[in-house]
């Protein structure tokens, strides 16, 4: 039994192809399983964003005679259960850093006989191969990256139809599943993107016919929407990372800088398609892999005990300072500060689920300065990013948090009040910048 999760796909999937290449070899059966659970700090909108990809994940396996199951309650215990039904020997697991996940497979592997296996077919390079421990910055896992990708960079086989007859099995209806999410908070988000693995990879083409070739000089301007739409569907894996970089690599046919040196961000006299190739892979594969890697490596990825030593120190020394404004839960989740620009952030997270990410950082930090406490600060933008944000619960997420407010994978800078030695942006720097009353335009009029 393949036991899906953090990745939520028939295509390009290591974990599927691997169980059913072990069932292959025992001449048995493959069922693909499914447990939903009730996230107390995800909304009811991302749930039912989750159930229409996997209503066409189901459709697809049934094409390939395999049957996805769909159960609701304590995940280790419906997984024992529906192993225990079919007499399964061979239980495969989505890999994910966060430790939720982590102690589910450790706790079904405690009782099952069989054997107990974790893919990772979330990142291009597994976690645990790309580094056994936690790297300091970009810097350094950049080159380890360097060093191993193009052997990762590798189209995986295609899923082959399965022929058997199988056991009858109880699964929930989609309906049932439709039902159940209803015991979940609503956020009110409109989300603006359609679910599912053929809605990714129209996104996927849409991104490379129109955006890449701008991608490098246009991705952080706020005023314009020139991001790849894609971090939803990278998120609940309806699309893998290696399908984006080898369709974004061969649309550009140019080998990535990736190979030639270890530092990414290099225009000067190549075309943008290039740079928006370079740009792109920067921020999926070693960014995004950073994430996954602090988040497995580290105690607590969602405390302040996990940020530099220096930067600890020097928020320390400045907790007892002065605050010009300081804001309840309330007041940041309805977006009335003084603030018009971090308002309107504000607002497009909770209209649509999303919010520009440039504009992530600023606000991040903007909760730092106008919080009583960093922790205080850390605490509210895990609560509103996983509450509104359709890729909220990610490692991407709570790794550009963190390096908003604590200086994780940063390196000190001037120091001054609130902020001690950690990065300080401002709406005078936003301003010299990009188009401010353009965005907040566009946000008033979604």
């Amino acid at each position: 039994v393949y036991v899906m999760s953090r990745d939520q796909r028939t295509q390009d999937n290591h974990a599927l192809l691997a169980a059913q290449e072990l069932a292959k070899l025992h001449e048995a059966p493959l069922f693909v399983l499914f447990v939903l659970k009730n996230i107390p700090t995800r909304s009811r909108e991302h749930y039912q964003f989750m159930l229409d990809g996997l209503k066409e994940v189901s459709g697809s396996l049934s094409s390939y005679g395999i049957p996805f199951v769909l159960r609701s309650g304590n995940p280790a215990q419906e997984i024992r259960d529906f192993a225990q039904e079919i007499d399964a020997g061979a239980i495969f697991f989505d890999f994910s850093p966060l430790v939720g996940a982590r102690l589910l497979v450790q706790e079904v592997a405690k009782t099952f006989d069989g054997s107990v296996t974790v893919v990772d077919t979330h990142n291009i390079i597994p976690a645990w191969v790309v580094s056994d421990k936690k790297e300091f910055a970009a810097h350094t896992m950049r080159g380890k990256i360097h060093k191993k990708l193009e052997k990762f960079l590798i189209s995986p086989s295609l899923l082959e139809k399965q022929s058997f007859s199988l056991p009858s099995v109880d699964s929930l209806s989609f309906e049932d599943a439709t039902s159940y999410i209803q015991q979940i908070p609503a956020c009110g988000v409109t989300i603006r993107f359609t679910s599912g693995e053929k809605a990714a990879h129209f996104q996927l083409e849409k991104f490379i016919d129109n955006d890449l070739e701008s991608y490098a000089q246009n991705r952080n301007n706020i005023a314009q929407d020139h991001q790849s739409g894609l971090s939803p569907y990278l998120h609940f894996g309806q699309i893998s990372s290696l399908r984006v970089a080898l369709d974004v690599i061969n649309a550009v046919n140019h080998v990535p800088l990736l190979f030639e040196k270890p530092k990414l961000a290099e225009h000067g006299d190549r075309t943008s398609g290039i740079d928006g190739m370079n740009a792109l892979l920067e921020e999926m594969i070693v960014r995004k892999e950073l994430a996954d890697n602090f988040c497995l490596y580290s105690k607590n990825y969602l405390s302040l005990k996990e940020a530099p030593d220096w930067a600890q120190k020097s928020l320390a020394n400045h907790t007892q300072d002065i605050r010009d404004f300081i804001y309840s839960v309330e007041e940041w989740e309805s977006a009335t500060t003084h603030d018009t620009v971090w308002n309107a952030a504000q607002t497009e997270l909770t209209k649509t689920g999303k919010m520009h990410g440039y504009m992530r950082m600023y606000w991040a930090k903007k909760i730092l300065e106008w919080s009583v406490s960093p922790a205080e600060a850390i605490q509210t933008a895990i609560y509103l990013n996983d509450k509104y944000s359709i890729d909220g619960g990610d490692p991407n997420g709570y790794v550009g948090i963190l390096w908003s407010i604590t200086g994780l994978h940063d390196r000190a800078w001037f120091e001054r009040p609130v902020f001690g030695k950690i990065r300080y942006m401002n709406e005078a720097g936003l301003r010299r910048k990009f188009l401010v009353d353009d965005y907040i335009r566009r946000v008033t009029s979604l």
